[in-house]
């Protein structure tokens, strides 16, 4: 956010949640290791220690004896990734967390029991009508929060959200960074049971309208320039637009009441020839 402004998503932090659970801890861990020497970390040490997780057993206790100052600080910030468990922060024993142990060996088996789906129960809940409306089946704040990004919110229930997907809810989302392929993806991969075993999954005028939606959006295009005006004759309009042509730096033409415009780039050779032209003239 800037100034007193309310903070607001970017279209990387949408596209970061739209990450299943691993990937987003290893987008975490991967920024983590970029800056582990600059913080006075063996990242040689760190990475040897990463990957002997994936040989751990999920509920054994495994002590910390032996382990260097720079290990240490690398277990207590695992801990705060929710990748390894200790009772107490100064324990002398520790245990990986099932995220951990899949995590590390990059077993996709493990991956299906913790939950990574949006849904805390593993399956999706959210149900999208040819009518706009959205029924989402969860109690948590941040899926509401999510999908009131690019909708409004109609009902609260403690474990139903009904909201209804409109033009300017698109649009607004859209204009904070948010694309209309992260709006579909967002509800296809957090679609209902019923609704995954359709063929497609999400409704076609849906989709398309989302689509439209962006498009009018993105119809207009601005671009800074210069103008000029005020020929005394069409013929010395009709020069500078061709000498303007010729480099490539019109923007803008109005032969009927002689207007040009150029790019600022282009515009000190423009503005050269023209000084040019006048003395000749």
């Amino acid at each position: 956010s800037e100034g007193g402004d309310a903070p607001s998503i970017t279209s990387a932090g949408f596209r970061f949640l739209l990450l299943d659970t691993p990937a987003q801890l290893w987008l975490c861990v991967l920024h983590y290791l970029r800056g582990a020497q600059a913080r006075g970390l063996d990242l040689v040490e760190i990475l040897s220690f990463l990957f002997q997780l994936s040989f751990s057993t999920l509920g054994k206790d495994y002590s910390v004896e032996g382990m260097s100052d720079s290990l240490l600080t690398f277990l207590q910030h695992l801990r705060e990734f929710g990748l390894v468990f200790q009772r107490k922060r100064k324990s002398r024993r520790f245990y990986p967390t099932r995220l951990a142990i899949a995590l590390a060996s990059g077993t996709s088996g493990t991956l299906g029991t913790l939950g990574t789906s949006p849904d805390p129960h593993g399956r999706g809940f959210v149900l999208v009508e040819t009518n706009y409306r959205i029924y989402a089946y969860t109690d948590s704040e941040l899926q509401a929060a999510l999908i009131a990004l690019f909708s409004e919110l109609l009902y609260r229930f403690p474990n139903l959200l009904v909201a209804q997907v409109t033009r300017d809810s698109v649009q607004a989302a859209i204009a904070n960074g948010i694309s209309a392929d992260q709006i579909i993806h967002f509800l296809r991969t957090r679609a209902h049971p019923v609704m995954a075993k359709q063929i497609p999954v999400l409704p076609p005028t849906i989709t398309d309208q989302i689509r439209l939606w962006e498009l009018e959006r993105d119809r207009l295009r601005f671009s800074e320039g210069v103008l000029y005006s005020q020929f005394l004759s069409q013929g010395d309009f009709e020069v500078l637009r061709g000498h303007a042509r010729a480099l490539g730096v019109l923007v803008f033409e109005h032969p009927a009441r002689r207007l040009l415009v150029v790019t600022p780039a282009g515009h000190p050779d423009v503005k050269r020839f023209w000084k040019r032209h006048k003395q000749s003239a």
